[in-house]
């Protein structure tokens, strides 16, 4: 039993980190215990950005599949915020503003690629006596409403991705692999490390084929 305890500690990061509504997902880092030069010298504020954009298309992919294709959108990036502190313990959120600014942006794309693909829908069907500003008027709306009923629609997008990511736990980093549990209470457990190096006042850490790499930079 204490062994399954201790691989789920492990597994933790990974399944964190997936977190996001409109079926996106996301993976979480870090964790606790034992010192040194090199744990020493992780201590600190971090800012860093991980880009979502293909859990984005993959959620909207289950639902909407011609919309994402219509999508025009290069990047989906979440700025996250770390501290290491002194007594083997991290925290980690998101940049909230930012956070905003992101989704505000895939708010605008995904309104420019719905009405992009009704306007091919009413092509396709021969439908040329009437625009696509004429087909939501008669849904009672014109693309301003749309705008704000997709905006209403994820109101509590933000909030759930900022809950999601936002953590705090012990850490150790040991040989270029840093190990994070999810309470301060709780030391990490041996599974599942981040590989994590450090280059002056740059981190880097891998978070494999779901996110790929990730880079940070310490804080002032």
């Amino acid at each position: 039993m204490g062994v399954n305890r201790e691989k789920e500690r492990g597994k933790h990061m990974k399944r964190k980190w997936m977190v996001w509504p409109l079926a996106l997902g996301m993976v979480l880092l870090l964790a606790a215990c034992g010192g040194g030069k090199q744990q020493e010298s992780l201590v600190g504020s971090w800012t860093g950005q991980v880009d979502m954009m293909d859990q984005v298309v993959e959620g909207m992919n289950l639902t909407a599949p011609e919309i994402a294709q219509e999508l025009e959108m290069e990047a989906f990036n979440l700025t996250l915020e770390m501290e290491f502190r002194d007594d083997n313990t991290y925290t980690m959120t998101v940049d909230q503003d930012k956070l905003d600014e992101s989704i505000e942006e895939l708010i605008q794309k995904t309104v420019d690629a719905t009405l992009d693909h009704l306007e091919q829908e009413l092509k396709d069907q021969g439908i040329t006596n009437i625009t696509v500003d004429e087909a939501l008027a008669q849904s009672g709306m014109d693309r301003e409403s749309f705008t704000q009923l997709m905006r209403d629609s994820l109101s509590q997008l933000s909030t759930t991705v900022a809950e999601g990511i936002q953590t705090e736990g012990q850490y150790r980093w040991e040989d270029g692999q840093l190990y994070t549990s999810d309470s301060v209470d709780v030391e990490p457990g041996n599974d599942d490390p981040i590989p994590c190096t450090l280059d002056g006042d740059t981190m880097t850490m891998d978070f494999g084929e779901e996110l790929g790499q990730a880079t940070f930079t310490r804080g002032n």
